[in-house]
């Protein structure tokens, strides 16, 4: 669920930068000689653009999606930069991001003076110190499943072309492979996933990524750091095969196929008929002719109002080893789940939408000779917005995995 490829999102930026500068020197927006030219004042956080709002469809539409994803860029930003700042600032780290002010610098850069690059380096200081050497860190973490509403993202859809009769289709057929969760009636299959999470614990019976309470086939880690083999009664993380409860997403390796358990959803396949289908990352578009913009703009709205489970992250350790483990520990699993909740989770899905709707951006202005100066200067200011914001997610995906993946890779 983490396989986004930042360079590729940030590669659509900087194209998108370049094709927004292509406007002739005779353009309304640089002359002056228009409305446009004067900004969008309409174009503000928290506004809602309605046909009150005198441009072309395809700009409105545009500028909607650009103040909903500035309202998505600034809650993943403040919630990435204060956790980072306080595994920073309670692992003793010089406060070397303050002064950068609200700029994506003050997330990460590559001076290493961001927020979460202060965090990374304290982390990794401390795992790998001689005390770090003998706590026995194991990391329990499941960054929990978000969905986007379909009947939302479909009503909005029906709304983009009203002279054509668009079917939005089923949700099943408009998911990305692999992404579809639904209840099953009877048996969730193997090589399918229970998602389980810290409020339902799934059955499991398979390799699970939280924590697994019930038998370990392999080693368990205790909360203590304690390992053991082939434990009866683990809880902690097993590092095997569980056989139990799993509080986050378990793996089935039972060849039947096994039941995830009371309002546990299955990502996968069932063994006979599901209910309640969701989609865990962004809906393709319909198989219809719809205008492009209004069903990013539809893509953007719906995703602002995802619902995420909330993730399941622990650092476990034996904090008898001294040092500043004990404060690691407390410092990680008190700030951690908000960098996993938001930079991990809720990023996936907005990464790509950012990218994409930088492309929109590009192409509404190629297409400037059919509009007015104001749509003009609207259009214009709605794709810079697009721009920043696209870059400022990526920077923030980047910077909270960079600080999830030093945990990661120096924990079992």
């Amino acid at each position: 669920m983490r396989n986004l490829k930042l360079g590729s999102a940030m590669g659509l930026v900087m194209l998108a930068f370049g094709g927004a500068a292509c406007i002739s020197t005779s353009s309304p927006v640089v002359t002056g000689t228009t409305q446009g030219a004067e900004g969008c004042p309409e174009l503000k956080a928290g506004a809602t653009i309605d046909a009150s709002v005198q441009v072309d469809v395809r700009v409105r539409a545009l500028m909607q999606a650009s103040i909903d994803l500035q309202a998505i860029r600034d809650d993943l930003r403040g919630t990435v930069h204060d956790a980072c700042a306080h595994i920073a600032t309670d692992l003793g780290a010089s406060d070397t991001w303050s002064a950068l002010g609200d700029s994506d610098d003050a997330i990460g850069n590559g001076n290493g003076t961001g927020a979460c690059d202060q965090a990374a380096a304290k982390i990794t200081a401390i795992m790998e110190s001689d005390a770090g050497k003998k706590a026995s860190f194991a990391l329990i973490m499941s960054p929990g499943a978000c969905h986007t509403d379909f009947k939302a993202e479909a009503d909005c859809e029906a709304g983009c072309n009203a002279q054509t009769k668009c079917d939005p289709g089923k949700v099943e057929e408009r998911c990305e492979p692999g992404q579809l969760s639904v209840k099953c009636a009877d048996k969730c299959t193997a090589n399918s996933y229970c998602e389980g999470h810290a409020e339902a614990q799934c059955n499991c019976t398979g390799t699970c990524d939280a924590e697994c309470t019930g038998e370990c086939t392999g080693t368990c880690v205790a909360e203590d750091g304690t390992r053991t083999t082939n434990e009866a009664n683990c809880k902690g993380k097993c590092e095997g095969s569980c056989k139990g409860k799993c509080s986050g997403s378990c793996k089935i390796e039972e060849s039947a196929g096994i039941s995830c358990g009371a309002s546990v959803s299955c990502k996968g396949e069932c063994t006979s008929t599901y209910s309640d289908p969701v989609c865990e990352s962004i809906v393709t578009p319909p198989k219809c002719t719809i205008d492009e913009s209004c069903f990013e703009s539809c893509r953007t709205n719906v995703a602002a109002k995802a619902v995420c489970d909330p993730p399941q992250v622990k650092l476990i350790a034996d904090v008898k080893a001294g040092g500043d483990i004990e404060k690691l520990v407390a410092t990680i699993n008190a700030n951690l789940p908000n960098v996993v909740a938001k930079a991990e989770a809720e990023g996936k899905l907005v990464v790509k939408i950012g990218a994409d709707l930088v492309t929109t951006g590009t192409a509404v202005l190629n297409a400037s000779g059919d509009l007015d100066g104001k749509s003009l200067g609207c259009a214009t200011a709605a794709a810079k917005s697009v721009s920043t914001s696209a870059k400022t997610l990526s920077v923030v995906t980047d910077s909270g995995t960079k600080v999830t993946g030093t945990c990661s890779s120096h924990s079992s």
